[in-house]
């Protein structure tokens, strides 16, 4: 890798992977009716249902109204 091009490819399917990875990782966690935990800017550590989670995502909704979380879901 030695152009900038070559290390934009490479940055770009490291992305994809890593959100496959987190789709995944929320999809069979809510099959299982569990819950994801998130940080919040202010250091808290919220629970949120990972059904919910997905049907947000989903839906395009950027992030739950009720609970301040940062994660890479919120686009």
């Amino acid at each position: 890798m030695s152009t900038k091009e070559d290390y934009q490819e490479f940055s770009n399917k490291l992305r994809y992977g890593l959100e496959e990875a987190e789709r995944q990782l929320i999809e069979d966690t809510a099959r299982r009716d569990g819950e994801l935990c998130y940080g919040s800017s202010d250091g808290k550590v919220i629970h949120v249902p990972a059904s919910k989670v997905l049907s947000e995502r989903n839906s395009g909704i950027a992030r739950p109204k009720d609970e301040p979380v940062d994660g890479t879901w919120f686009r």
